[in-house]
């Protein structure tokens, strides 16, 4: 049973607002923002065990709260996340705290700047309730972590949270916070909040502000959002983008892809049975399911991503270190990394960063072939007159703690990796996902299913997961 349905303390209530519901009550002065903390840091504290935070001072918090009820009492104009708390990655500047990327190099790396996009929330009124513990240095999609210890999944204390952002997905899941910050390069928010039952949304490539956040592959990396309801994610998006806009979305018009092999083989049994039910619902709302295979997904992917990657991660961390005031430098953060994981990874990713036609077929993929890989999918929805294309999050459920080389699904060995198989593609389309749980679990394991848009629809990608979890998941 997930944590938030077990824990009898007082003010078991709280923890279980969403954004919307506890922005509504705090500004109506139907419930104090300290009183709300209060619970949060209450359940937070009795909870540690989850390993969800790297860095969480509950008198901060406490004393933030306070200027929120001051302000409401003064009748202070109040921001949309008025007295909401967020817990932020720690691979996020704020100011006055560590931005430590879960490695050891960069333990007492104290930030003077905040990342723009965290300033945006705190100018809405939310408070910054921790930073979230994570892959070392979101390198990876599990919730192990060398250095700072395994973030737990609250379902189930054995199996990973996902990765990378681990901390920001127990948090939400556990009931310490409403609502999380993460980022995701290859489904780093949408992995872990699929393994830990909630929603998580990756936006089009560009949508929010990076500046402030560490980088690996800025071609591919986003910012991203987590919380307990899709509203909530429609509201946090407006405040960073401005965009409050609200698409009309009939669930009896929608048109959703089954987009082929790549995401539809060799799904861990109950991963397969959950999708099919949820297609099963999503029919019988009167959505259309149509096949839609995208074709030579597997090839075009590996030929993309060796030149960005060994071009944009040395020079993206260098530039970070310098701009951060890291004091140290690129060479220096790979030698200091904790996980031997990680270093093989990093060295595996760095294989080529030296090769002499390395700038030439890094200019040839950003320029000629990457635009082209997002036109075939362009003209994929067009053909096929799509609103979205649709699979399960993960091809299997989450693993076990420690595990990061080969895992047992279904009896068989198969690499840890494949469970980030899915949630690759939208990194380099641009395109926006958003990953909600299945109505099912396996043995009280949660199974995310996602949707992926078009770039720059986001506002629909949401309004059309908001219809669904109206009309399905409530």
């Amino acid at each position: 049973m997930l944590l938030a349905e077990q824990m009898g303390a007082p003010h078991v209530e709280h923890p279980q607002l969403t954004i919307t519901v506890a922005a509504e009550m705090m500004r109506a002065g139907k419930l104090s923002c300290e009183e709300y903390v209060g619970a949060l840091i209450e359940r937070a504290e009795h909870h540690a065990d989850l390993n969800a935070f790297t860095h969480f001072e509950p008198e901060s918090v406490r004393a933030a709260a306070w200027h929120a009820d001051q302000n409401r009492g003064a009748g202070s104009v109040l921001g949309p996340l008025h007295g909401i708390p967020l817990a932020i990655k720690d691979c996020i500047d704020v100011a006055g705290l560590a931005t430590t990327c879960g490695t050891p190099a960069l333990r007492d790396h104290v930030v003077n700047r905040t990342a723009p996009l965290v300033q945006k929330l705190k100018d809405a009124g939310a408070i910054v309730f921790g930073k979230t513990n994570m892959y070392e240095l979101a390198f990876g999609i599990t919730s192990n972590n060398a250095f700072t210890g395994p973030v737990k999944n609250p379902h189930d204390l054995t199996r990973s949270a996902g990765g990378s952002s681990s901390g920001s997905a127990a948090a939400v899941a556990a009931g310490y916070v409403p609502g999380a910050i993460g980022t995701d390069t290859a489904g780093s928010v949408r992995i872990p909040a699929s393994h830990c039952g909630i929603f998580g949304f990756r936006p089009s490539s560009g949508r929010y502000d990076s500046s402030g956040v560490m980088p690996l592959f800025p071609t591919r990396d986003v910012p991203g959002l987590m919380a307990r309801s899709v509203k909530d994610l429609q509201l946090m998006d407006a405040v960073l983008t401005g965009d409050g806009s609200d698409p009309s979305v009939d669930l009896s018009s929608l048109r959703l892809g089954l987009p082929g092999p790549y995401f539809l083989s060799e799904l861990e049994t109950g991963v397969s049975a959950a999708f099919e039910d949820m297609l099963a619902r999503l029919k019988s709302r009167g959505v259309t399911i149509v096949d839609a295979t995208l074709h030579d997904l597997a090839r075009s992917l590996d030929e993309l991503s060796d030149p960005i990657r060994a071009w944009e991660l040395p020079r993206s961390l260098a530039e970070y270190l310098e701009t951060s005031g890291a004091g140290i430098g690129f060479d220096a953060l790979i030698a200091g990394i904790a996980g031997p994981y990680v270093r093989e990874e990093f060295a595996e990713a760095l294989r080529e960063a030296n090769a002499e036609d390395l700038a030439e077929r890094y200019r040839h993929v950003v320029s000629v072939a990457l635009p082209g890989f997002r036109k075939k999918y362009l003209d994929h929805f067009k053909e096929f007159q799509l609103d979205a294309i649709i699979f399960p999050t993960t091809p299997i459920l989450a693993t076990a703690l420690g595990e990061e080389g080969d895992v047992l699904v279904d009896n068989q060995a198969v690499s840890v990796w494949r469970t980030m198989r899915n949630t690759v593609p939208a990194s380099f389309y641009g395109t926006p996902g958003l990953t909600f749980p299945s109505t099912n679990s396996v043995q009280g394991i949660p199974v995310g299913v996602e949707i992926d848009g078009l770039p720059g629809k986001d506002r629909k990608v949401l309004a059309m997961a908001a219809a669904m979890e109206a009309r399905l998941l409530r």
